[in-house]
């Protein structure tokens, strides 16, 4: 299923806009690679607050693979619930999400996912999850550099402070060979590579 832009989207995702322009100097670069069509977003994950901001990055609503205990934090599960999110039991595989992320994309929709799997400031090991939505799907790949978050929003903490906060899209991966799981992971591990190629730059 495509997410619909419904009255509570559009009034989160103004808001959420709104608000990240006035305390966090919200920027966004790149938002033209990210296509008309479906497509699989893929991003680094310094901070809880990450979500919050790529959501309100993206030129459209999108359905979020995200940790389930995000659903329960203040500010940062009201966003989600209002995005979209396919929740994710942390440590579980668990195919239904498999399904339900390659079925939004079938029908065109965007899914945004963190390949890491967990909140890692410093980078991290790839989780398997978005390589196999990708090798299922057969859509492009966005890279999505997320910078300043761990500064608004540091591992173990629940109040934003102010930070300065940048979403830098990059350009499309073409889509893996189809159920070719090693090209998929492949394409992956290529987009991250320029999300820290951004990151360093910064």
């Amino acid at each position: 299923m495509v997410p619909r832009e419904t009255p509570l989207y559009r009034l989160t995702y103004h808001t959420v806009r709104l608000l990240l322009r006035l305390f966090f100097g919200f920027r966004i670069e790149g938002a033209a690679h990210v296509p008309p069509g479906p497509a699989l977003i893929v991003s680094n994950h310094p901070s809880a607050f990450d979500p919050v901001v790529l959501g309100a990055a993206l030129p459209r609503r999108a359905l979020f693979v995200g940790a389930a205990e995000f659903l329960t934090m203040p500010l940062v599960g009201w966003a989600m619930r209002a995005y979209g999110t396919i929740p994710v039991r942390r440590g579980q595989v668990d195919l239904s999400v498999v399904k339900e992320a390659v079925r939004a994309l079938e029908a065109g929709a965007l899914v945004a996912i963190f390949p890491e799997g967990r909140v890692s400031p410093e980078g991290g090991a790839l989780k398997p999850g978005a390589g196999v939505i990708a090798a299922r799907a057969g859509v492009p790949t966005v890279p999505a550099a997320i910078l300043g978050t761990a500064r608004a929003l540091p591992l173990g903490h629940y109040i934003p402070r102010p930070a300065r906060v940048r979403v830098i899209f990059g350009p499309p991966l073409p889509p893996p060979p189809p159920g070719d799981r090693a090209a998929a992971d492949q394409m992956v591990e290529e987009a991250l590579s320029w999300v820290r190629g951004v990151l360093q730059r910064a």
